[in-house]
């Protein structure tokens, strides 16, 4: 027997326990692998693919977020892999292995789990990098799909990357372990545990830091999305104390309901909880905010690109669009030039979009510095605008006399810029107008371009007595044309672009494009998201694992004691269910209601109402934690009745 042979048994012994901890790690090197291939590959590198590059940045900042991630993973297994065969060792350093050779043997069982599992994933990340390809080849579009060719960059990156963080890691682990005393190490386990200390002020801070996470995130908008790391600083405080004060106190205080603690195996369950609390409570804050990070990163990019076409039709009002700054010619196109190019290719138009407007100033305030300076909207009529609106199915401007209604284009930036009430100047040329303004509407009704980008809405009769000596060529005209089944007309709409006179490619839009350039970009950060989330969600449930495995020997002394003392194999499996199910779905009940604040913000950014998509999300991941949930529970429910004898 040699140490070498020592360790190898060990994990052999332990590979159970071990099992999780693989798997996990062997998809991050795969994924970490794969995104690698891409990153580095030749057609990326000389720039051969159309978007090749903003993948590639999107695929680096997933591998930074898998490297940070795989460290704290790492550290947190290495550690619960080490407390619980304390005692193991100290029995081997009574045996007469010296702290050095001690510390060789965990170096080596540490050493020989991550070289395999780097080999295999590496192995695995090969074997799939070609589906990979294809996927995000048939994902762009690309004329030629992008080629399979090894890259040895992805090689040296991957195993060297993760060789020395194991490495690293693996030394810092032995550091502890590698001090303590014999006699520490074998009463470890017999170290009787106290009750947790609860803080009334912490508990107090627990719930302010949370309430204020909460509130900022609800009242959020495009106009103060800085607030996300106060957030996330708040959120992070407020659950950490949640889980290991407010919990604790919960649990305390359902302890001394006797008449419930006294219900069937509820005594049991509860005595288990209050006095591992604390050892749980770094799991349940890790494991919620990994909850919470899945479901609002996977749900918001769920959301974003299933909400797409609706903001691609609330941003650009028409399918084709443009404004003439001279509103007695067409010098951008020809109206009848883009009708015979849209019947020619079979595309029905359902409505057309023809308005005239006087372009105007006024003073506004600034978002930021709130300092007034001049602003540029084009004036137009109460009917013309009603008309439009109801095109577009949007509530009609009501207005009497010299009142004015704003039209910002940009639905989720909810700044007000003017005031119902508020006495304001238009200016023309050498004339004035005094209007009061009923208010502002932040929706568009016609192209937000040139001119045209924000309107001023005023009455009928005003807006004839202003424009009724201005000659036509000093006045705007905005015009427009709504397709059916617009999402299709790509080369149409690249057709009638290289049609008009638009040089600066500033006074035509088409949507189209713009909304398949989206969705296109949307797709693929959805695909390199749900791996990541995918990663994430393994990890979050190997912790899980992780922790219900490392106290089996315990667990199955303590259930041998109970039952010898009466306690059925059905009670027995009741408390075991009960256990994990706490340990699976306490910290999952919060990381979703984080996540459901989180979605509240997201759907106030994009003025949409998300319920729906995120019920989804939220489903879904609650049936693979299900799944992961009822694996687990009949894994260590065997591995636990099996030992009664």
């Amino acid at each position: 027997m040699n140490i070498r042979l020592l360790a190898k048994r060990n994990i052999q012994g332990n590979a159970q326990r071990y099992l999780a901890y693989f798997f996990s790690i062997v998809l991050s090197v795969s994924i970490f692998f794969i995104y690698a291939s891409f990153i580095f590959h030749p057609d990326v590198v000389h720039a051969n693919i159309p978007g090749g590059q903003l993948i590639s940045r999107g695929l680096i900042a997933a591998e930074i977020v898998i490297i940070i991630f795989s460290v704290f993973f790492i550290a947190y297994s290495n550690a619960a892999f080490i407390q619980p065969r304390k005692k193991e060792f100290g029995l081997l350093t009574l045996l007469g292995m010296s702290k050095s050779q001690l510390r060789k043997l965990i170096y080596l069982e540490q050493t020989m789990v991550s070289l395999i599992s780097i080999l295999i994933g590496v192995g695995l990340g090969f074997l799939f990098s070609k589906l990979f390809l294809m996927a995000v080849s048939w994902l762009l579009a690309v004329e030629q799909p992008i080629s399979f060719v090894i890259v040895p960059e992805a090689f040296i990156y991957t195993i060297v990357g993760f060789i020395l963080l194991f490495q690293l890691l693996s030394l810092l682990s032995l550091f502890h372990i590698g001090n303590a005393e014999v006699v520490d190490l074998l009463k470890d386990k017999q170290k009787p545990k106290k009750t947790p200390f609860v803080s009334k002020w912490l508990v107090a801070l627990s719930a302010v830091c949370l309430s204020i996470s909460y509130y900022l995130a609800g009242t959020m908008s495009l106009n103060n999305s800085y607030r996300v790391l106060p957030i996330v600083f708040f959120v992070l405080i407020g659950t950490y104390f949640l889980f290991s004060q407010s919990i604790v106190a919960l649990c305390s205080r359902l302890y001394r309901k006797k008449k419930s603690l006294y219900g069937g195996t509820n005594l049991i369950t509860q005595t288990n909880l209050i006095f591992n609390i604390k050892d749980y409570s770094r799991l349940f804050f890790l494991t919620s905010i990994i909850t919470a990070v899945i479901l609002t990163a996977a749900g918001t990019l769920f959301m974003f690109s299933a909400d797409l076409k609706k903001q691609g039709m609330d941003n650009i009002p028409q399918s084709i669009g443009w404004v003439e700054n001279d509103a007695s010619v067409y010098s951008v196109i020809e109206p009848s030039a883009v009708e015979k190019t849209l019947k020619e290719d079979g595309f029905k138009i359902l409505y057309e979009v023809n308005m005239t407007g006087v372009p105007i100033t006024h003073m506004l305030p600034h978002m930021r510095t709130g300092e007034s300076s001049e602003n540029r909207s084009l004036l137009i009529s109460e009917s013309g605008y009603n008309n439009t609106a109801a095109l577009r199915k949007i509530e009609p401007a009501k207005l009497s006399g010299k009142e004015a209604l704003y039209i910002f284009p940009y639905g989720g930036l909810d700044y007000q810029f003017v005031h119902k009430g508020e006495q304001k100047e238009l200016h023309f040329g050498n004339r004035t107008i005094q209007v009061t303004m009923i208010g502002q509407r932040n929706q568009s009704i016609v192209a937000p371009i040139k001119a045209a980008t924000t309107l001023m809405v005023v009455d009928d009769q005003l807006y004839h007595e202003i424009t009724a000596d201005v000659p036509l060529k000093e006045m705007a005209r905005v015009r427009g044309y709504e397709v059916k089944d617009w999402e299709e007309s790509m080369e149409t709409s690249s057709e009638i672009e290289q049609m008009s006179n638009n040089p600066n490619h500033n006074q035509l839009q088409t949507r189209a494009p713009i909304y398949q350039e989206m969705k296109q970009g949307s797709i693929l950060i959805l695909f390199i998201g749900l791996f990541v989330s995918l990663l994430f969600f393994i990890v979050q449930g190997s912790m899980m694992y992780l922790r219900v495995f490392t106290n089996l020997e315990d667990k199955k002394i303590q259930i041998h004691a109970l039952h010898r003392l009466g306690l059925t194999k059905k009670e027995i499996r009741q408390i075991l269910s009960a256990e994990i199910r706490i340990l699976f779905f306490a910290p999952f009940l919060i990381g979703v209601i984080h996540a459901i604040v989180a979605y509240v913000a997201l759907s106030n950014l994009l003025g949409s109402n998300l319920f729906v998509y995120s019920a989804m999300v939220i489903a879904t991941y609650f049936l693979f934690q299900l799944l992961y949930y009822q694996v687990t529970k009949k894994m260590y429910g065997r591995a636990v009745i099996n030992s009664i004898k």
